[in-house]
């Protein structure tokens, strides 16, 4: 629309402006907006990409790597559990607390009682000691008499006829 002195009235209108600025300033946020937010579109997809390739490049020589080298990869994953075990177990063991225990009698002398209770056992220690070397010498005395001839001479003559 054209006024009576041939302004446009859009031009001059006051109220083709809105609360945030005008119209087409408006309209050029918004596009600046979506460019720039095209722009950050376009670097985050390329910076993905970028971040897809090098992932991909050291899974496949990771891979690789295991694939060659089989038993260093075992060894070495088996000493890092152990480590982590131990790590795990030491770290999560409560803190014991050191407990002393004091024994009364300790301090008597036994040395002035042990005596008379001990003759005893001494005694039937020392019997049962003779008796067992009795026994001991009574077998070495048996195994002296037993004719070894008797048990090897069948085996002898078997073993000759099995090695001819």
């Amino acid at each position: 629309m054209k006024s009576s002195n041939g302004d446009n009235f859009t031009d001059n209108d006051p109220m083709a402006e809105t609360e945030f600025g005008s119209e087409t300033s408006g309209r050029a946020g918004e596009g600046r907006i979506q460019e720039s937010a095209c722009k950050s579109s376009s670097a985050a997809a390329d910076t993905w990409e970028q971040t897809r390739q090098k992932a991909t490049v050291a899974r496949e020589r990771t891979e690789f790597f295991l694939r060659e080298n089989p038993v260093p990869t075992v060894l070495g994953a088996l000493a890092l559990g152990l480590a982590i075990g131990l790590a795990i177990r030491y770290a999560s063991r409560p803190e014991e607390p050191a407990v002393s225990i004091r024994n009364p009698l300790k301090e008597v002398d036994w040395q002035a009682m042990s005596l008379p209770f001990l003759w005893p056992f001494f005694r039937s220690i020392k019997r049962r000691y003779e008796d067992s070397a009795e026994a001991v010498k009574e077998g070495i005395e048996r195994v002296k008499e037993v004719d070894v001839d008797r048990y090897v001479k069948p085996l002898h003559k078997q073993w000759k006829s099995w090695t001819k």
